[in-house]
């Protein structure tokens, strides 16, 4: 059902933004004031926005037919027009189908997205190419990593808190990932990925870096975060704030 509830959402944003705002009604201060020209909007540009949601929504995979087609458009028409279909029983059972596809395709795609990454050769590739494009040293165990330095002094150690500002990204170095990015947040070393907690450990405060972990610095084995590919290298743009000492025992 998440797909359509989605598609409603759309549908209420273009509705919005293709009606020109009420102007208000002029006071006797600007009562010679011109009403505000109406925007318009190019049809096409309501049509990339249509085949832009359905894609991203996975429409065009669910193997839907010409008339199934035609039918959901002028379910679309009908909201607009005041006229929405009754969302029974029938529709409901259709739309829970609609959803348990899309989560397949979903998790194909994630796994797909894998199984790249384990091809032989592809993830030695892939950090050779991002050695190349972002600069970046190798650590033995297979991190890449560029530090800017900060203003020396001691380099956090693995019992430390530590406060630092990171910005994840997924492979692409693009796609941010904000569940897996902080502002300041004060962190145990103890608690984060064995990549992360690698190249910390090779930073001061103040200092800047970009770190490339592979999947087995990262999430390895175990369970990855919901919105993060599975088994891809993640990219993580790091600055180091403070460090607190452990605590005596």
């Amino acid at each position: 059902m998440k797909t359509f509830r989605v598609l409603g959402v759309i549908v209420f944003a273009i509705g919005s933004f293709a009606r020109p705002a009420q102007a208000a009604e002029p006071g006797p201060a600007d009562a010679s004031a011109a009403p505000p020209a109406a925007v318009t909007y190019p049809p096409e540009s309501f049509a990339a926005i249509g085949s832009s949601f359905a894609e991203s929504s996975h429409l065009p995979e669910l193997g839907w037919d010409e008339a199934q087609i035609a039918a959901f458009i002028e379910g679309v028409r009908a909201a607009f027009r005041g006229k929405a279909y009754s969302f029974d029983d029938r529709a409901r059972m259709v739309s829970a189908e609609m959803g348990r596809r899309v989560r397949e395709i979903v998790a194909r795609e994630k796994q797909a997205a894998a199984l790249v990454y384990a091809q032989p050769g592809r993830l030695e590739a892939y950090m050779k190419e991002m050695r190349k494009r972002l600069r970046l040293q190798q650590t033995s165990s297979g991190l890449g990593y560029r530090i800017n330095p900060g203003r020396g002094g001691i380099r956090p150690r693995p019992g430390d808190t530590i406060v630092v500002t990171c910005i994840a990204t997924a492979a692409d170095s693009t796609t941010k990932l904000p569940q897996l990015s902080s502002e300041r947040a004060p962190l145990k070393m103890v608690d984060l990925l064995p990549g992360f907690m690698e190249g910390l450990q090779m930073m001061t405060v103040d200092a800047s870096a970009v770190f490339v972990l592979p999947p087995a610095l990262s999430f390895g084995e175990g369970e990855w975060p919901d919105g993060v590919d599975r088994g891809t290298p993640l990219v993580f743009w790091v600055t180091l704030h403070e460090v607190v000492g452990a605590p005596p025992p």
